[in-house]
């Protein structure tokens, strides 16, 4: 029989592995394939973007990505954790934290700090449920 530790052990291993899995398909889809980047998100998603509030449907968050200058990330850090059940009820839910350096076309590389509330909708499907981005200095 599994100790409490190690089932924490094993839920924090099962966090990190979806966190990082996430995070390369994320900023791939972000810096290569801008227009699929909707698909990412849960129907319900809040982006807080550098403070600006984005709400809605796929239109909203596709033309929200696609507005934005071309991009490269360049990722220093990411820490993931399981989060309570009682977050989002029935679901597996997952906190990334990533921290980094993003260029956009035309401007001065910048540093910059994101957090994911990811899901796993259908408990198999990861999806951004909240999503706050932040330039950094």
């Amino acid at each position: 029989m599994a100790s409490k530790a190690d089932a924490l052990r094993n839920a924090v291993d099962q966090a990190t592995q979806a966190g990082e899995e996430f995070s390369n398909v994320y900023y791939e889809t972000f810096d290569k394939r801008r227009h699929l980047m909707s698909k990412l998100y849960s129907a319900n998603t809040t982006i807080v973007w550098n403070g600006n509030v984005v709400k809605g449907g796929p239109e909203i968050i596709t033309d929200f990505f696609n507005n934005l200058p071309a991009t490269e990330h360049t990722l220093y850090s990411l820490d993931c954790q399981p989060v309570s059940d009682q977050a989002i009820p029935g679901q597996t839910t997952v906190l990334v934290v990533v921290e980094g350096l993003v260029k956009f076309d035309g401007h001065k590389a910048e540093h910059f700090s994101q957090n994911f509330l990811l899901t796993a909708e259908g408990g198999k499907v990861w999806k951004v449920a909240s999503d706050c981005f932040r330039f950094i200095g």
